[in-house]
C-alpha cells in the first residue's frame, strides 16, 4: 500500500464519541484509507493516496461538529515507525509467537538451531492456517488477488490453508522433510512473485496471511516472511543432503 501518512492535531473534541465521529467522516472519502485519532493526545494519523491540506480536511468534517484540524505535521521518522506497527501489528504479534515457541521446542540442553528452523516453520504454516481456516473462502477471494497458482487454479485458495497446517504438522513432526522443504518453496515462491509485482503497479490490495480477520495492506513485509521461509527450507534441503552424504 502506498499511502502517505500524515499527523493532524484537531480541537474540540469533548469525548471518545467526538473522535470516533471524526474518524468515521474521515474514512468515508476515496482517499482515505484509514484514520487513526486520539482523543487524549488529540492527534490524528491519517493515511491517504493524496496530501490533504488543513482547509480540506476542516470543510470534511464541517457538517459533523465544530472541530478544528491545525497546521499538518510531517511524521518524522520514530512517529513513522510506530505507525508502521500498528499497521503490522497482527503479523508482529504472531510472528513473535512463532519465534519464541521455537527458540523453547529448539532448546534440548543446548540449543539446536537445525531445529530452531523445523519448528519455526512448523510453527509459522500451523499459526497463520489456523486464522486463515476463519473464513476459508473469503481468504481465497482476497489470496487470488495476488497469488498466481490460484488465478490458475480458483479452487486452490480453498486448500492453501489445509497445505500450510499439513506442512505445519509434518514440521513438528520432523516427517518427509525433503518433501516438506520443497512444497514450502514450490507454494511460497509464487505468491512472492505476484506480491512484487502489485507492489510495483502500485495496488491497494489486502494481505491475506493472516486470513481475512484483519484488514493489513499488502507489503514488503509478506515478500521479506516468504524469502525467509524459502531460506529456511533451502538451508533445511542442504543440511539433509549434507548429512546423507
Amino acid at each position: 500500500m502506498n499511502d502517505s501518512v500524515n499527523i493532524f492535531s484537531v480541537t474540540g473534541m469533548t469525548c471518545e464519541g467526538c473522535a470516533q465521529t471524526i474518524k468515521t467522516k474521515l474514512e468515508l472519502e476515496l482517499e482515505i484509507s484509514k484514520a487513526d485519532i486520539s482523543f487524549s493526545s488529540t492527534k490524528v494519523i491519517l493515511h491517504s493516496s493524496k496530501q490533504y491540506e488543513t482547509e480540506e480536511l476542516n470543510k470534511i468534517i464541517k457538517s459533523v461538529g465544530n472541530y478544528t484540524f491545525d497546521i499538518e505535521k510531517n511524521v518524522n521518522s520514530l512517529t513513522s515507525l510506530f505507525v508502521y506497527f500498528r499497521t503490522y501489528k497482527p503479523i508482529f504479534i504472531s510472528l513473535s509467537f512463532v519465534v519464541i515457541l521455537s527458540i523453547i521446542s529448539s532448546f534440548n540442553e543446548v540449543f539446536n538451531i537445525k531445529d530452531f528452523l523445523r519448528f519455526f516453520m512448523g510453527y509459522f504454516f500451523i499459526i497463520f492456517s489456523f486464522l486463515k481456516l476463519h473464513n476459508i473462502k473469503q481468504f481465497a477471494v482476497s489470496f487470488s488477488n495476488y497469488d498466481p497458482i490460484t488465478n490458475k487454479i480458483p479452487n486452490f485458495g480453498l486448500i492453501y490453508p489445509f497445505i500450510e497446517l499439513i506442512l505445519g504438522t509434518l514440521f513438528l513432526l520432523n516427517f518427509f522433510s525433503l518433501f516438506i522443504n520443497f512444497a514450502t518453496i514450490v507454494i511460497l515462491l509464487p505468491q512472492t512473485y505476484g506480491i512484487y509485482n502489485k507492489l510495483m503497479k502500485k495496488e491497494k490490495i489486502l494481505c491475506a496471511c493472516l486470513g481475512t480477520s484483519f484488514e493489513i495492506p499488502l507489503s514488503k513485509l509478506t515478500i521479506i516472511e516468504n524469502l525467509t521461509m524459502c531460506s529456511m527450507a533451502t538451508i533445511m534441503i542442504i543440511i539433509y543432503f549434507n548429512s546423507s552424504l
